[in-house]
């Protein structure tokens, strides 16, 4: 493959400050950096290339963490030719030359090549000389014009540690601790935050030494005491959110008091000069590798009325109940599910304090699985699970015992019927609709249904072994092709409250009537309960299939189907049930037995679907044959 061509000039045009250009590169070395913190568990390493575009080369680029794994798969390498999509620079002295360019996004365009030119180190000059393109340009305007007087020599160095450039003179961090320059706590409309440098949270890092971030306050923890060798002390922590990301923020002793009660949950910030370290996962649950500590020169500016409206109340990272099983004892997770029960509230005593604790124990079930949750003290006090909401969980413990359990801690967030994620209405259809009357696998009684595999079995032996039939479901996979899809049914219309999700009753006069929520309205949302047969070389089954794995079975939308439905689109409706059915997949079906016309009979519920993964699929074929050999005395 012929070599790229490089940007030649391109890294002394970043470090000028001009970053939108998507120059190309190439990577002449890297070295390997080993962040230091406390605790060596939580070293974070990190890559530190030197680039060159064909005449200079600059050593001091640091890689996003998040791009680590081009490193460690040799995707990206010595002499690798990369597209630089995103970067900034972070002057850390500039007068003497010290500029770092944090690479946060790039594109390997070769991943093996030669050496190109012949570049050299690009000249500390030329580094700490930043006005020298606004400098020819004067030149060249003043070319038609009267010679001006040379320009005086420059001054010797004054005593007063002012940094100049051009004609400004910028106060050094000496400038500003005096009493006149301390305004940390400045009103709306001074100069102290520089809000044109606003940058994104996913950005910070210890590196950067001039930032500003506009966030949410998505979460915030009661003061706290602590004693240690330096005697006794306070902090509060809180969880700061944007649109990119979220980092956790903890102030200490004189900064505790001044900062706990500027900040409130829900309110949006500008924050700037705060400290920036690696995340200790011992106390922090927050997405992020690192965190960040409020000090002395920590400045916090309340927002506008009206300005973070497009920032996020709260970031969450949910994964599946059933995900619970494979997470570790003590670990944290953001989890979201319904109330399905809720216990009275109980009163225990701790055996180390012997203090007095109130705790309620709540049942929260999504569509694969359960799981008990304790709530504590206030939390477990104000409760009230009787209408089976769905409760969003944020940084909650997970715990081991008899099973998986979870339990909230001083740092939970808890949100009920959140709006910020979809997945809320879809347990609420879910449970309204079928979610209430079935059981579930629980994980807290020692039940196992994480990402383990359930066996592979023919249409025919789930019949002749009787599964579905016992008092608790039976979970299986079939090799299987869909052979019939009742289309006209696919879909139904919804009702379009949030908490609802019952079928509505066309009025045909443009209005949508909800027997449940007992109101018109003008109108719906579309959802899949798709009547499937599917079927293999033993037999057939009919089965239903719900949300997320109809859509990946139909590979359209229940709002794309339903329109369709609407708009009488029978040719695009019977090309999207015909590119369905004839194909092998695996289904994994929940199999459990129902009342239905006083007629005992087995439901088969599809819980995922998905293409079959041939080699997986050839080496269990392999092994079973195998177990069909006979043993060799």
């Amino acid at each position: 493959m012929a070599n790229q061509r490089l940007t030649t000039g391109a890294l002394l045009r970043y470090i000028r400050g001009s970053t939108t250009e998507k120059a190309i590169l190439q990577v002449v070395g890297i070295k390997s950096i080993e962040s230091k913190t406390d605790d060596p568990s939580n070293a974070s390493k990190r890559y530190r290339l030197m680039l060159s575009d064909g005449k200079s080369t600059f050593s001091s680029c640091m890689l996003g963490t998040q791009m680590n794994k081009l490193i460690e798969t040799e995707s990206l390498k010595e002499n690798s030719i990369v597209r630089i999509d995103r970067v900034m620079v972070n002057s850390i002295d500039k007068q003497n030359g010290r500029v770092m360019l944090m690479l946060y996004e790039l594109e390997v365009l070769q991943s093996d090549s030669e050496r190109i030119g012949d570049p050299v180190a690009l000249p500390l000059t030329d580094i700490i000389n930043n006005n020298g393109a606004s400098t020819n340009r004067l030149e060249t305007t003043n070319n038609n014009q009267a010679p001006t007087a040379a320009p005086a020599p420059a001054a010797a160095p004054s005593t007063t540690n002012v940094i100049r450039q051009g004609s400004k003179a910028l106060p050094t961090l000496d400038d500003r601790k005096k009493p006149n320059g301390d305004n940390r706590f400045a009103g709306k409309g001074g100069n102290s935050i520089d809000k044109e440098r606003i940058i994104n949270i996913d950005t910070l890092n210890p590196y950067m030494n001039k930032w500003t971030i506009k966030a949410r306050v998505s979460n915030k923890g009661a003061i706290r005491t602590y004693e240690n060798a330096r005697g006794p002390g306070k902090l509060f922590s809180c969880d700061l959110v944007d649109q990119s990301g979220e980092i956790r923020a903890t102030a200490f002793n004189a900064e505790c008091d001044k900062f706990h009660s500027m900040l409130e949950i829900g309110e949006v910030y500008y924050i700037a000069k705060a400290s920036l370290k690696a995340a200790n996962r011992q106390f922090n649950t927050t997405n992020n590798d690192y965190e960040m500590t409020f000090n002395h020169d920590t400045i916090i500016e309340a927002c506008d009325a009206g300005e973070g409206e497009n920032i996020p109340q709260v970031q969450f990272n949910f994964i599946p109940i059933s995900e619970i099983a494979n997470r570790s004892a003590n670990s944290t997770c953001d989890v979201i599910g319904v109330v399905k029960s809720t216990s009275d509230m109980q009163t225990i005593v701790s055996r180390a304090s012997q203090k007095e604790f109130n705790k309620r124990e709540i049942l929260l079930v999504d569509e694969k699985a359960s799981i008990s949750v304790t709530l504590w003290g206030q939390q477990a006090e104000e409760f009230d699970g009787s209408s089976n909401q769905v409760l969003a969980f944020k940084g909650i413990k997970i715990g081991d015992f008899n099973g998986r359990t979870l339990s909230c801690m001083n740092s939970t967030l808890i949100r009920q019927d959140p709006t910020e994620t979809p997945r809320t209405v879809e347990l609420r259809v879910w449970f309204d609709n079928e979610g209430k009357s079935i059981d579930l696998p629980d994980l807290s009684k020692g039940a196992d249904v994480g990402s383990r595999q359930t066996p592979i079995k023919t249409l025919s032996q789930i019949i002749s072994e009787g599964l579905g039939l016992g008092d608790k479901p039976d979970y299986i996979s079939v090799k299987a092709m869909t052979t019939l899809i009742k289309k006209d049914t696919a879909v139904y219309m919804m009702c379009p409250e949030e908490r609802c999700g019952k079928k509505v009753v066309d009025e045909n006069n443009g209005s949508y009537r909800c027997e449940k929520c007992n109101k018109t309205y003008s109108n719906f949302k579309w959802a899949y309960m798709v009547s499937a047969e599917i079927s293999d070389s033993t037999g057939s089954q009919w089965i239903t299939v719900f949300r997320n794995e109809a859509e990946a079975l139909l590979g359209v939308t229940a709002d794309e189907f339903g329109n369709h439905k609407l708009n009488q689109s029978e040719s695009i409706i019977e090309d999207i049930v015909r590119k369905a059915m004839n194909h092998e997949r695996i289904f994994k079906l929940r199999a459990k037995a129902d009342q239905y016309n006083d007629e005992r009979r087995i439901r088969f519920t599809c819980v995922s679907v998905a293409d079959i993964d041939w080699p997986s699929h050839g080496r269990r074929l392999i092994d079973e044959i195998k177990q069909m050999e006979p043993t060799q005395n």
